[in-house]
């Protein structure tokens, strides 16, 4: 039976034609046996430009031989829109296969290489990003099979989308009275509106495991009755009061409420402490008053460097709470001081507020299953021994 890796894999191409994907394992084991070093990469290379040949040039100087992992049609649109790819499979694939640096191409029809890097097993994998190599979904699959990750520096000034966007604006722009170009296309919202795609995938990969870590910490004080805080200055102020509102009301289950307080919201109490003591000091001030040991502070902000939100992370860890703090991908005063970081694989406050906003969806869901399940249970036992009982 065919292996759910091997599914995802389409054949392979090289400058001489089509080969299977076994003709490629069997090629490039001969190749290790040689004592060669294989190197892959992977990407959508629409519209292939001077920043894609640097790169890939530099891939190959890693090892022997450079497998060149392609998104197919299906997955580049699934990634860029609809509009895209701009080019076919074929067409970049033949483009890529022209390039002295590449040796072999292998469509892939996922939205992540993982299947093809399980199969080929690279020496070296690389990858031209601003992430750090363990924040990768990649990065394990390589490491198992005894390979490392490299990420290369790129030839800044181009990309594909820059390129296309171009294009379009040549093309669909005309002047306004004032001799201003209009710029605004279908495909400048598709652009701007699938611009967190990225973040997402790589925040569900690096926090997949630690967001039902993060879920157990709150169920457990929820379950034992204390108490949620949260807090955050601007749009992080508006994430901690959405946060609250869903553990007070509800977000998928019909259920009891938890207890839960935005500490953003009483004007009253805001005011008067910045007035008295100073803005750094309105959340802090409001933990000392309302926070006891085992309660829970949600520190949400998307530097990390919010010096009121820092203060009350400190009252809070004094205090005998437990500290959660949400915040961007750099590492930062906030995800040094809480007990649990969770951060957002990217550097852009409005990238990192979309990521945030998912982030506590997924919270908010395995609270419900998880607390829910477990009240449940806790009542049914309740019944039965008063069952017994009587």
């Amino acid at each position: 039976m065919t292996s759910p890796a091997r599914e995802q894999l389409d054949v392979v191409r090289t400058p001489e034609g089509k080969h299977s994907l076994e003709w490629l394992v069997g090629e490039l084991e001969q190749q290790r046996q040689a004592g060669k070093r294989i190197v892959t990469t992977n990407g959508c290379f629409d519209l292939i430009h001077p920043g894609h040949v640097a790169f890939l040039d530099e891939s190959r100087k890693l090892g022997d031989v450079l497998v060149v992992l392609l998104n197919t049609d299906n997955s580049v649109q699934q990634l860029k829109g609809p509009a895209r790819p701009i080019l076919r499979q074929e067409e970049r694939a033949a483009i890529l296969l022209g390039l002295r640096s590449v040796d072999y191409v292998v469509f892939f029809d996922d939205l992540l290489p993982i299947g093809a890097l399980s199969i080929i097993r690279p020496h070296v994998h690389c990858k031209a990003s601003d992430y750090a190599p363990s924040e990768l979904p990649e990065t394990a699959t390589v490491e198992e099979f005894g390979g490392t990750t490299q990420i290369l520096s790129h030839l800044s000034g181009y990309s594909s989308s820059q390129i296309a966007e171009r294009v379009l604006a040549r093309s669909a722009t005309a002047p306004n009275q004032s001799g201003q170009l209009i710029g605004d296309s279908p495909e400048d919202v598709y652009r701007v509106l699938l611009a967190g795609s990225n973040v997402l995938r790589q925040t569900a990969w690096s926090l997949r495991t630690r967001l039902i870590e993060t879920a157990d910490i709150l169920a457990t004080a929820i379950l034992t009755g204390h108490r949620i805080l949260a807090c955050g200055n601007g749009g992080s102020a508006a994430d901690s009061q959405h946060f609250v509102a869903e553990l007070v009301g509800r977000y998928r289950l019909e259920r009891q409420p938890w207890s839960a307080i935005a500490l953003t919201v009483d004007t009253s109490v805001l005011t008067a402490i910045g007035n008295d003591y100073g803005f750094d000091q309105v959340f802090s001030r409001q933990v000392s008053a309302l926070g006891c040991p085992g309660d829970v502070l949600l520190a949400i902000s998307t530097s990390g460097k919010s010096a009121n939100v820092l203060n009350a992370v400190e009252v809070a860890n004094r205090t005998g709470l437990s500290t959660i703090g949400l915040t961007g991908h750099a590492d930062s005063a906030l995800s040094q001081a809480v007990h649990f970081s969770l951060q957002v694989s990217a550097t852009d406050t409005s990238l990192i507020q979309q990521a945030h906003i998912a982030v506590l969806h997924v919270l908010c869901d395995l609270l419900e299953r998880k607390c829910c399940s477990q009240m449940s249970s806790a009542v049914g036992r309740s019944e039965e021994k008063d069952v017994a009982v009587s």
